[in-house]
């Protein structure tokens, strides 16, 4: 090999994939608010699915740096699809010694739990609708990158 394709190797490194967030949730204005918000704002890739069945999946099958569920999913509740993941996922990612953390969003009924969900060590907090794109921003930025201050929310 050339001493200089060598040296080219070691300057350019392969790019490193921006994370990526899993939101699961029922009702799809929560989702595209969540989805736009993270687009516009933080530096990560985006999954959405409308069903924890879906979103089971997706975690087996790709890498995440954060959760994203609605606790009153259909079929399976927000979470026991953590604690599922939290089992099955260091096992299908190799190098993963656990699962990435989980911000719950709770329906206002929901609110008192709030407490509750937040002694677990994983769980990062939780969002009682209704939404705002500021509250979502504060709950994700220690688990992901955010942009510059500067920008500007262009959604309805």
């Amino acid at each position: 090999m050339h001493p200089m394709a060598d040296a080219d190797a070691n300057e350019n490194p392969a790019p490193v994939p921006p994370p990526r967030v899993l939101v699961a949730h029922d009702d799809v204005g929560t989702l595209r608010l969540i989805r736009e918000t993270l687009a516009q704002f933080g530096e990560c890739e985006i999954d959405t699915s409308p069903t924890a069945e879906y979103a089971y999946e997706l975690a087996l099958q790709r890498e995440y740096a954060l959760f994203i569920f609605g606790l009153s999913l259909p079929v399976i509740h927000g979470e026991l699809l953590y604690g599922l993941l939290a089992k099955a996922y260091p096992l299908c990612h190799q190098g993963s010694r656990a699962c990435p953390g989980v911000l719950y969003i709770a329906d206002a009924p929901d609110a008192g739990r709030v407490e509750q969900l937040q002694r677990e060590a994983r769980v990062k907090g939780v969002l009682v609708k209704p939404l705002s794109i500021e509250r979502i921003l504060n709950r994700v930025k220690g688990s992901i990158k955010l942009r510059s201050e500067g920008a500007t929310f262009s959604g309805p």
